[in-house]
């Protein structure tokens, strides 16, 4: 790369919380970055940046088009050193338009690489891709820690996670000379509590599930960190790999936790404005990350704990002060229970008898009654409580400790990398119930694609890094995305050692038949409803 000319950076998603400070950050830049931002309407586009075209001047140009056009898609890229690809359609709006998260998330994903491969410089373009916690689906303290390499299982009717999932593949196995694949986890944003209160979407946060939080201006640090370290030559042995995001120790809480900062603002909490089982207690999204501290030694992006974001907001958000002067039982009556209705609510599907929603969230209508409806009798984990009886909490969040709730991978993880052989790719495909077909391998390249098949007899292509070291298998049967693929992993446990060890931590073997959704239309009513997103 030619360290004379200007450096321009393509930018997707940048109206979105991380993307925007991606921006804002990569123009605090000393390297004095071009950035070509992607905008389907420059003139709304104008208005949102106005502060940042300002400082940026001439830096910013808004190119118009649409992420789910391959023309425009190459516009963006033209001239461009890097790719930061952050545009994305997240929840809610993703359950209640899954067309259109296709569409975009996967869609827009395959435009990208594949404008970057018919470019003429794929070997000297860079893509950045950022993924999700959520692709690793469900966890609970059995196993709240999690790694790279960890099985990849999306809950069943998360067509953000489906999508992801299989746009993280395409890049990943895309062959392109530089890409990296960045996992995501939750993020604190300004929005963050707004956006929770106007959809049945913060009814699926687990009250008990592990979440290792960062926040929105850490992730734009670490964006502009990739891009300067690697211009100063920092990044060697970076590239072609798959990173989990996340803020570290002083990020890591759980679901109840993370409400009660938030109505603590308020002086209120989690049980002075929910009711527990209004909730769901599985199918979900979020872990613990035992290896972000590997991304954080590579870029040093962290600077704030959960602590410190809610002490922002405090200052920042006049609605919290408000808060403390309107009665709990209000707030609870009118910005909380007013929700119980919408269609994306737990509570609804109850009273609909949603029986798939139900079965999957759940356990079934029966695990339903018999869930604790006060918090007397429920049991949180952040107190110290499961339903098996006492844990000592600060000890399951200490890292020192995490080694006992890690993931067997199914081959000899004492080996470096590069000597990987033949045996280490059979015993993984074994334990993912398949096997090698490939008869050979070259040690330690994990980049060449083999023949792999599964217990159903699917035979695919995929490279060794995709199954070894991000937690792949078969994108037939084992990657949702209906209707063509339902969620079955209930049925995939059964045969497959490398999910059971997870799935049936939350999960009983009687539900091995249930496959989602169990009615093409029964979420109509849910599609319906989010109107033109």
């Amino acid at each position: 790369m030619n360290q004379n000319k200007q450096i321009v950076i393509a930018l997707t998603g940048a109206t979105g919380a991380m993307g925007g400070e991606v921006l804002a950050h990569l123009l605090e830049s000393k390297n004095n970055y071009a950035i070509r931002v992607l905008a389907r309407n420059p003139g709304k586009a104008r208005s949102f940046f106005k502060s940042l075209l300002k400082k940026g001047k001439n830096r910013i140009t808004l190119v118009q088009g649409n992420i789910t056009n391959a023309d425009d898609v190459a516009c963006l890229i033209e001239g461009a050193d890097y790719v930061i690809h952050c545009a994305a359609v997240i929840p809610p709006k993703a359950d209640h338009n899954p067309q259109n998260t296709i569409a975009v998330n996967l869609g827009g994903t395959k435009h990208i690489v594949d404008a970057i491969k018919n470019s003429g410089r794929q070997e000297e373009i860079k893509l950045v891709y950022i993924s999700t916690v959520a692709v690793y689906g469900n966890r609970d303290y059995h196993h709240p820690w999690c790694r790279m390499g960890d099985p990849v299982m999306g809950s069943a009717y998360d067509y953000y996670s489906a999508t992801k999932i299989k746009a993280e593949r395409y890049v990943i196995e895309s062959g392109l000379a530089h890409w990296v694949v960045l996992r995501q986890t939750a993020v604190y944003h300004k929005y963050f509590l707004a956006n929770n209160m106007n959809d049945g979407l913060m009814f699926h946060t687990c009250w008990n599930a592990p979440f290792e939080w960062i926040t929105d201006r850490d992730s734009g640090v670490l964006l502009e960190h990739l891009v300067d370290y690697d211009l100063e030559h920092k990044l060697e042995g970076f590239w072609r790999n798959d990173y989990n995001i996340g803020g570290g120790a002083s990020c890591r809480e759980t679901g109840y936790d993370t409400f009660n900062s938030g109505f603590g603002l308020m002086g209120a909490s989690a049980e002075k404005f929910f009711e527990p089982h209004w909730n769901i207690p599985r199918n979900f999204h979020g872990v613990w990350y035992t290896d972000s501290d590997v991304l954080d030694k590579w870029l040093n992006y962290r600077s704030e704990s959960s602590k410190d974001f809610w002490k922002r907001m405090a200052k920042q958000l006049w609605y919290y002060k408000l808060g403390r002067l309107v009665p709990a039982k209000l707030i609870r009556k009118f910005a909380i229970e007013r929700l119980l209705t919408n269609s994306n609510a737990p509570q609804n599907w109850i009273r609909l008898g949603k029986k798939g929603r139900i079965d999957a969230f759940w356990g079934g209508k029966e695990a339903y009654d018999a869930f604790p409806k006060t918090w007397k009798t429920f049991p949180v984990l952040a107190k110290g409580q499961t339903p098996e009886g006492s844990i000592d909490y600060q000890a399951l969040k200490d890292e020192a400790n995490a080694e006992r709730y890690k993931l067997n991978h199914g081959y000899d993880e004492s080996k470096a990398d590069s000597e990987l052989d033949l045996k280490d790719m059979q015993d993984a495909a074994a334990f993912r119930g398949g096997s090698l077909v490939s008869s050979s391998v070259i040690k330690g390249d994990l980049h060449t694609a083999l023949k792999w098949k599964c217990h159903q007899g699917h035979e695919f292509s995929s490279t060794p890094f995709a199954i070894l070291k991000a937690g792949f298998w078969c994108p037939v049967c084992c990657e949702a995305l209906p209707p063509e693929t339902p969620w079955a992993f209930d049925q995939l446990s059964a045969h497959i050692p490398f999910y059971a060890q997870i799935w049936y931590d939350t999960h009983s073997k009687s539900e091995e038949h249930n496959v989602y959704p169990y009615d093409p239309h029964e979420d109509d009513d849910l599609i319906v409803s989010a109107g033109k997103l």
